[in-house]
């Protein structure tokens, strides 16, 4: 893409420099990589990890620190594997460390829609940018340690070299392909065996769907044999085997790694049956519907004009659509699924929405409207949609009062429901007077372009709140069962006592009843003293003890002290009310109370409390 041009201008001194014009488009995409990147960035830190999160980084860690307390753990993502060793190595275990690179992967799959701009156009490659960096569910796994955002990094950059392949018959982009689906397969994501059938699937789909159209030059079956034919097998199978075997071993720096595979196709097999904990059924396409109604709505448009058309149909938009049903389809049996795994459904669902804005952007009016009407049309329905979701939310929190009577709610909410009827007398009387003065074609376009900018700059606002005001809340519909934020106040206790005993030197031993691939563990990282018990009589008389909160007086052989600190906690959203539903759909308010908690006693045995006795800690 030529991003830049030069020309000489003339000065009095007869000399003409080369002045560097930059596209406007060049402005815009910096534009979004860098406000994606401080979405990403920003607080990284303050959220605990989960407990999937922390059994990855744990086992990263215990390989660059051999001297680690718990068992060897065998890691699921060999890729995640590798990069945690890295920056555990270079910047220490922490919970930035930890995520970082899996952000800075993020805001690469925000923009990977751009190595498609040839194909998809400028517009419509920019439109799905824009839409990724609105999305919840992209902001909030870009900012989680999960590698599924590795997975569909994967995809995108083996999608792009097998196209680049069959256009220009270049061997490195073969071989590029190779290596991206055998990452895509053994290195990144148990599910990655599984997105890799789906991608075949959904290419079988785009030779089938509309099979009986006539192919341009580009789609004939030749050039397709050509390229089956020629393409460099061998080369590029010897190249994803030697680039397998080097990251799975840290280039050779630690052998053992190779078991990380087998966890990952072990993993990934379980997962067919084994659901995860806390999650429903079809939970990552409850969760596009949740947090992306919009987009799917103008997904599902698109699919249901692919069906009807009797038109040609691309096979860029055929393949999209194959894509999205067997996505679907594998959110739908996949039990181990989770929230993140709903970027199987949105990358393709973006491409095909991308159509659909694009023609809302572009399409001219039939009576040759002014262009200024569109985006002012827009401007006041995303005014008007703002307004009418302040009165909305309003009448949800009544409704958690539980009125008696259907006219009890009506009297208590009238303000607000006289304002619901003026909001929509007002949306009718505009698009009627857009339609007489002009066509009801720019109407419906300009309101529909409202709607979206109030459905993408509210959609950002969610994903911020899934990623960091409410991590730690089990009521937010991403979250089953949370690791809490009273986390980092038992990990600043510890550090505090280290501080005063040790002079910081993690030196202090802990006895410590909590699986030893979990929160808890990841919490005592640094102290290589720590034991992992079964059995409270194993940490009689020690001088730091964690237990489980539900033992209340546990016989420790003499005097302690101890205070409580909640690690998770869990929420079952299919008990709430249906009246209560749309409070907790539009500001996740609940009337649940206090909800189930799973809690650690810190114990500090009497003299080290007072800090009396140093020893204690040697």
């Amino acid at each position: 893409m030529n991003v830049t041009q030069t020309y000489n201008q003339p000065t009095a001194t007869g000399t003409k420099p080369t002045v560097l014009v930059v596209r406007r488009e060049v402005i815009a995409y910096f534009a979004l990589a860098l406000l994606a990147l401080v979405l990403r960035v920003a607080q990284l830190d303050v959220v605990p990890l989960s407990s999937a999160e922390a059994r990855q980084a744990l086992a990263a860690w215990r390989a660059v620190f051999p001297y680690a307390a718990g068992t060897v753990i065998v890691p699921e993502s060999p890729l995640l594997y590798m990069l945690h060793a890295l920056m555990f190595s270079t910047l220490g275990p922490s919970e930035f460390s930890a995520r970082i690179l899996t952000s800075l992967a993020g805001v690469a799959l925000m923009l990977s829609p751009l190595l498609f701009r040839s194909l998809l156009g400028q517009t419509r490659s920019f439109i799905a940018c824009v839409l990724l960096f609105f999305s919840p569910i992209m902001l909030a796994t870009a900012r989680m340690d999960t590698p599924v955002v590795w997975t569909m990094l994967a995809v995108v950059g083996f999608l792009w070299a097998l196209w680049r392949y069959t256009q220009d018959r270049k061997r490195f982009h073969a071989v590029f392909a190779v290596v991206l689906l055998m990452a895509m397969i053994l290195l990144t994501d148990p599910t990655g065996m599984f997105v890799a059938l789906s991608l075949g699937l959904a290419g079988l789909f785009t030779v089938w769907f509309r099979a009986d159209d006539t192919l341009s030059l580009e789609e004939s079956p030749s050039p397709i044999r050509s390229a089956i034919a020629n393409f460099p097998l061998r080369t590029a199978a010897l190249t994803a085997l030697l680039v397998f075997f080097l990251i799975s071993t840290w280039f050779m720096l630690n052998p053992d790694g190779l078991s990380g595979v087998g966890g990952l196709l072990a993993a990934g097999l379980n997962g067919i049956a084994t659901p995860r904990p806390y999650t429903p059924a079809f939970f990552p396409f409850l969760t596009t519907v949740f947090y992306e109604p919009f987009i799917l709505l103008l997904g599902l448009a698109v699919a249901l004009h692919l069906f009807r058309t009797d038109e040609p149909v691309s096979a860029v938009d055929r393949f999209l659509l194959g894509w999205v049903i067997f996505a679907v389809i594998l959110s739908l049996v996949y039990a181990a699924a989770g929230p993140e795994h709903a970027l199987w459904i949105l990358l393709p669902l973006v491409g095909l929405a991308s159509r659909s804005v694009s023609g809302l952007v572009t399409t001219p009016s039939r009576r040759h409207a002014p262009s200024w009407v569109r985006w002012a049309l827009a401007l006041i329905t995303a005014a008007w949609a703002a307004a009418l979701s302040v009165h909305l939310q309003s009448l949800s929190r009544s409704m958690m009062s539980s009125p008696e009577t259907l006219f009890q709610l009506l009297s208590l909410n009238a303000y607000n429901i006289v304002w619901v009827v003026i909001l929509l007398l007002f949306l009718l009387i505009t698009y009627f007077f857009i339609s007489g003065e002009w066509d009801e074609g720019i109407a419906i376009r300009g309101g529909l372009l409202g709607l979206l900018a109030f459905s993408l700059v509210t959609g950002l606002g969610g994903g911020w709140h899934i990623a960091v005001v409410n991590a730690d809340d089990p009521v937010e519909f991403w979250n089953r069962n949370p690791t809490s934020s009273a986390t980092i106040e038992l990990r600043k206790t510890i550090l505090e006592l280290t501080d005063r005993e040790t002079s910081g030197f993690p030196e202090m031993k802990v006895s410590v009843l909590a699986s030893d691939d979990g929160v808890v563990a990841w919490l005592l990282r640094e102290y290589p003293a720590t034991t992992f018990i079964t059995d409270v009589s194993a940490a009689r008389g020690e001088g730091v003890i964690l237990l489980p909160a539900t033992f209340d007086k546990p016989d420790l052989g003499g005097p302690y002290v101890g205070a409580n600190f909640i690690i998770s906690r869990s929420w079952n959203f299919a008990g709430i009310g249906l009246q209560n539903i749309p409070a907790w759909w539009l500001q996740r308010r609940t009337l649940t109370g206090a909800l189930p908690a799973d809690e650690v006693t810190l114990w500090l045995r009497q003299d080290v409390y007072n800090g009396t006795k140093e020893d204690a800690f040697q």
